[in-house]
């Protein structure tokens, strides 16, 4: 059995800038801080590396109470950026997952999003229910952490010594991937720039050609 571990934005879909918005509309809400993200590159970064990072940069520490208090303003503003940005799932993607739900493999999610963000995201584009389970951005601020988390609950629902793949958009995934021990299938639908994901062990344009993605995941022809 293969357990399979999809990062969310820029692989699985694209928010259109609504996560930013969100976020942005929360700092100001929450701390009166309109310009919370200026200058951050946050591209495969964790929700909660985010938050305290941009609020470190206005010289503000974040309590564990903050972050709380920032999930409960920050899902709303998503929900409500979201159809407004018009996200939209990735090419191929519905269509993968479908033909995966058919499959013998644990189908989960390693993200940096929060969990109930994470929802947020997907279940409006119809395909929240296809994963399993995974890590989040509520598990840990480093990524390769967020992903050993979600990989300890999805060998709950595999055989031992399932393989592990990592399917993610920037070179924080590809290095996170390969930490615990993953293959990684880069696309290049996301925030990558030239070179970030030339240490995957495979790198697609996209996952509309299915075979071409099955193979890639699943080493199948």
């Amino acid at each position: 059995m293969t357990i399979l571990m999809f990062d969310i934005d820029g692989t699985l879909s694209l928010s259109q800038g609504a996560g930013t918005l969100a976020m942005t509309r929360t700092f100001k809400e929450l701390w009166g801080i309109s310009n919370a993200l200026e200058g951050m590159n946050f591209a495969g970064r964790s929700d909660s590396w985010i938050v305290p990072t941009a609020l470190a940069n206005q010289g503000r520490e974040c309590s564990p109470e903050d972050l709380a208090r920032f999930i409960d303003h920050y899902v709303p503003q998503l929900d409500r950026a979201l159809p407004r940005r018009r996200s939209r799932l990735c090419p191929g993607v519905s269509e993968l997952l479908d033909v995966l739900s058919r499959l013998t493999v644990t189908v989960g999610l390693g993200t940096g999003n929060f969990r109930r963000a994470a929802e947020a995201k997907l279940a409006p584009l119809g395909v929240w229910d296809y994963f399993i389970d995974g890590g989040f951005g509520d598990d840990h601020p480093d990524r390769t952490e967020l992903l050993a988390a979600g990989l300890e609950r999805l060998r709950q629902h595999a055989d031992d010594g399932s393989d592990v793949v990592v399917i993610g958009d920037t070179a924080h995934d590809i290095e996170a991937g390969h930490a615990i021990g993953a293959r990684v299938v880069a696309v290049r639908t996301g925030y990558s720039e030239p070179g970030d994901l030339d240490e995957a062990d495979v790198t697609l344009d996209d996952l509309s050609d299915l075979q071409e993605s099955l193979a890639a995941l699943l080493g199948v022809a």
